[in-house]
C-alpha cells in the first residue's frame, strides 16, 4: 500500500498540474479571444473609416467630375459663341470692303468724268476760238471752210466721248457720230490738199 500512496499522490499532482495547465491555457485563450476581438473591432472601425474616407472620395471625384464637364461644356460654348463672333465679323468686314471697292469704283469713274468734262470743255473753247478767228477773218472762203470742218473734229470727238462716260448705255449709237464724222473729216481733209 506504501506503493499506492505515492502513485496516488503523483496522481493527484498529475491532475492537478493538468487542470492548472488547463485553466490557464483557458485563461490565456480567453484573453486572446478578448484580445483578437478588440483588434477586429478595431480593424472593422478602420475598414469602416476607410469606406466612409472612400465614399467621401467618390462623392467629390463626382463633384470635380460635374465640375469639369460643366467647365468644359462653358468652354464649348464660349469658343462657339467667339467663332460665330469672328465669322460675323469677318462677313461685316467683307461687305464694308465690298462697299468701299464700290465706292472707290464710283469715285475713281466720278473723278474720269470730271476729268474728261473739264478737257472737253476745255477742247471747245480752244476749237470755239479758232473756229471763230476763222469766221471773223474769212479771207478764202473755200479753203477755209475745209479746216472749219476739221476744227469741228475735236470739239466733237471729245464731246461724244464724254457722253459716252456719262452714258454708257447709249455708247454704240455715240459711236457711230463719232465714226460718221471721223470719216467726213478724213474727205475734208483729202479735198483741202486737193484745195
Amino acid at each position: 500500500m506504501n506503493s499506492i500512496v505515492p502513485i496516488f499522490i503523483l496522481f493527484i499532482l498529475l491532475v492537478a498540474s493538468i487542470t492548472t495547465t488547463v485553466v490557464i491555457l483557458h485563461s490565456s485563450i480567453h484573453s486572446l479571444q478578448l484580445s483578437y476581438q478588440g483588434d477586429i473591432a478595431k480593424v472593422n472601425e478602420h475598414i469602416q473609416t476607410v469606406q466612409s474616407q472612400q465614399s467621401n472620395y467618390v462623392q467629390q471625384v463626382k463633384t470635380l467630375t460635374k465640375l469639369v464637364s460643366e467647365s468644359l461644356n462653358a468652354t464649348d460654348e464660349y469658343i462657339h459663341n467667339i467663332t460665330n463672333a469672328v465669322s460675323e465679323t469677318q462677313d461685316v468686314i467683307n461687305q464694308d470692303m465690298a462697299t468701299v471697292q464700290d465706292i472707290q469704283d464710283n469715285q475713281s469713274s466720278l473723278m474720269a468724268v470730271q476729268f474728261a468734262g473739264m478737257f472737253t470743255i476745255l477742247v471747245i473753247l480752244v476749237s470755239g476760238y479758232h473756229l471763230s478767228q476763222h469766221l471773223r477773218h474769212m479771207h478764202s472762203p473755200v479753203v477755209q471752210r475745209k479746216i472749219m470742218a476739221v476744227l469741228w473734229m475735236t470739239p466733237i470727238y471729245s464731246l461724244s466721248c464724254w457722253l459716252s462716260l456719262v452714258f454708257e448705255s447709249a455708247e454704240p449709237y455715240l459711236a457711230v457720230i463719232r465714226e460718221f464724222y471721223e470719216s467726213y473729216c478724213v474727205y475734208m481733209f483729202f479735198s483741202f490738199l486737193i484745195a
